[in-house]
Order: C-alpha cells, then structure tokens, then sequence
C-alpha cells in the first residue's frame, strides 16, 4: 500500500508541472466563448455590419463647384461663383438600408454558428482530456500490480521455485506495462495542451471531471438552432438584395442652386431641379434576375441545411442511445468482473495456484476490459455533447 501511494504521489508531481488548473466544463466554454481570437473578431466584425447600416442615406452625393461661361470677345461673362448639387435617391437608399440590414443579421449569425463550433470541439478536447486520465489511472493501477508481480517473481526465482524465463517474463511484462504508464503520462499531458489551446496562450488547463447524462431539454429546437437561423438570415440578404437590385429600375432626383456674377454686376442667382431616369433597362433587369436566382439558391441552402440538421440530430440520438447502453453494461457487469479479476489472479499467484501465464492472461484481459469501457466513456460523451452542439 505504502507502494501505491509513492507511486501516486510521484506521478502526481509529475503531471503537476503540466496541468497547474483544473476547470470544469461549464467555465471552460464560458471562457473559450469569451477570450478565444477569432470570436472577438466575429463579433467585431457583426459590430461595424450593424455600424455600417446608417450609412444608408436618401442624401447621395453633394457637389460644390465654381466656373465661367460666354468669356471672351469682350462680352460680359457669366460666372458662377458658387454652385451647390444635392443628388437625392429615395428609392435605392430603402433598398440599401434593408440591405445592410439584412448583412448585419448574416454577420451575427454567422458569430453565433461559430460560437456552437467552438463549444463543440471544446466539449471534444475536453472529454478527451478526461479520457487521457481514465487511460492513465488504469495503467498507474496496473504498473503497481506488476510491479508486485515482477517483486514476488524474483523472491520465487531466488527460491529456486520458478525458472530464469518465468522471472524473465515477468519482469519483462512489467517493463512494458511501466513504458506504457509513460506513454499514458505523454498522452495525458497532451491533451491538457489541446484542451488549454481554446483557453490561454499561457496556462495549462486539466478537466475536473464531467456528467454523461443528458437533459433532452438542453436540445435546442431546430429553428433556433444557428445553422438554421444564419440561413434564414441568407435567405433575407438574398431577398433584400433582390429589391435594391429593382430599386435602381427607379428614378433619381437632383436640386441645384448657384450664385452667380454677370460681368461685373453680381446679385444674380441660379437654379435647377432635375431626375434622373435609368435607360440601360437591359442591365438593370439582368442584374435582378440575378439575384431573385441567388434567393432562390439561398432558399433551397436553407431547406438543405434543415434536412441535414434533422438527419444528424436522429443519428446521434442513436448512437448516444447506443454507447449509454454500452456504458450501462461495463458499469453493472464488466468492470466489477474485472477488478474481482484482478484480485483473485494476484491472490492466486501468490498462493501459488497459478503460473505466471495465467495471471499475465487474466490481468490483462481485465485491463482489456477497463480500456474498452474508457473507448465505450469517451464515445458515449461525444455522441451527448455533439447532439447538444452539432
């Protein structure tokens, strides 16, 4: 016992070094959401979509200007002193504005669908992080086994009570099993690495455990989902699209006003009221049958995107279904079998009642076993967290 507990205690140091914060699953999303690069640029970016939506004005462009007419041949010239133009387009500027509108919406949903995808592959790591630490608690478990094992294989061997090659064995087999408790150490600091990447440039994260159960109510609906409202949100870009497209069919307006210097008498005034009407009705039309075909691709997008959403919700409901059965099975039968497994073949090959073969063959069965649950583990809360998050 004294044994196990130095062991632990030196491999616990061990991994300290990797994994200073152990953070649950809940906060871990709460500040990959937060801090993590690319969402903040999101954001900022569905931010300056919504900032632009004022730019759409009835005002166009305003024109000031100055200049001279009938100069020369001694005549009084006329110049314009000052002259302002203000275009005006009432028509495009409604269609501009349920424009930029409709972008503001794309970009937020496109922020929300990229929220869901980092919570997913966080779900992802981090459940592989807890997997890492299963793996490694097995083999941390089963190197003190051996090297029990390997210990009463020599006292034996010294006792002229077994052979060179059953003590060859055994310690070879509990060479392995230590090299491979290293490996389980390295894959376990791995995945703290993974894990911490959606988190902190300069710390390192470790799971504090997770809960398999699944609350149907923690299901969004597939309306609300953000696949489903970003192309929803296409659908209205599209759509907006299509109107500013006829808007340009429509006329637009001008109002002009000068002051203006005839020879040398000033105090005279001009002004002018105009519209201006599209007669490239080829383009123009051209250009909105255009877009009526892309809202009708973005329609059918949407429509695949629901199917798709559907069928892959059923198929994780099923396969959830599936390794939670499984899961049930190692947790009731198997793994209780395994450890009563373990027990009675160390006991037994202490008391002497069976080789050395038959304990290599019954305690790695076991490990078998308690690896496969932990395979079982991980895909029962991948299935849990991908339905919640696909």
């Amino acid at each position: 016992m004294k044994k196990i507990f130095l062991v632990i205690l030196g491999m616990a140091a061990n991994a300290s070094v990797w994994a200073q914060c152990p953070i649950t699953l809940d906060a871990a999303m709460a500040k990959a959401r937060h801090d993590y690069p690319s969402i903040r640029a999101s954001r900022l970016n569905a931010r300056s979509a919504e900032v632009l939506r004022k730019s759409a004005s009835v005002l166009g462009n305003m024109e000031l200007s100055g200049g001279g007419e009938e100069i020369g041949h001694g005549n009084d010239a006329v110049y314009t002193l000052a002259r302002l133009r203000q275009d005006m387009d009432p028509f495009g500027a409604n269609g501009m504005r349920r424009r930029l509108q409709a972008q503001a919406g794309v970009a937020q949903a496109e922020t929300g669908v990229m929220e869901r995808e980092l919570m997913r592959q966080v779900c992802v790591d981090y459940i592989n992080d807890h997997a890492a630490l299963l793996r490694y608690e097995n083999m941390l478990r089963m190197d003190s086994l051996y090297a029990n094992f390997s210990q009463v294989a020599h006292l034996r061997y010294e006792a002229k009570a077994i052979s060179l090659l059953e003590y060859q064995t055994a310690l070879t087999h509990s060479n392995q099993v230590r090299l491979s408790l290293q490996e389980a150490l390295k894959d376990l600091q791995m995945a703290h690495l993974n894990l911490s990447r959606w988190l902190s440039a300069d710390t390192v994260y470790q799971s504090a455990g997770i809960d398999d159960s699944l609350d149907m109510s923690a299901l969004l609906s597939q309306e609300q989902h953000p696949k489903t409202l970003l192309g929803q949100q296409l659908v209205n870009l599209s759509q907006a699209t299509v109107k500013e497209a006829s808007a340009q069919r429509l006329p637009k307006f001008f109002v002009e006003a000068g002051l203006q210097k005839l020879g040398s008498q000033i105090g005279y005034y001009a002004w002018q009221v105009g519209v201006s009407i599209p007669i490239a009705f080829g383009a123009t039309k051209a250009s909105v049958k255009s877009a009526k075909l892309s809202s009708q691709r973005a329609l059918a997008d949407a429509e695949e995107v629901n199917r798709q959403l559907g069928s892959k919700r059923s198929s994780l409901k099923m396969e959830y279904d599936k390794y939670l059965q499984s899961v049930d099975y190692y947790r009731r039968d198997a793994l209780p079998l395994a450890k009563e497994q373990k027990r009675i073949a160390w006991l037994s090959y202490q008391e002497g009642s069976i080789g050395y073969l038959d304990f290599i063959q019954a305690v790695n069965g076991a490990l078998t076993t308690e690896m496969n649950y932990v395979e079982a583990y991980t895909k029962l809360l991948e299935a849990k967290y991908n339905l919640i998050y696909y």
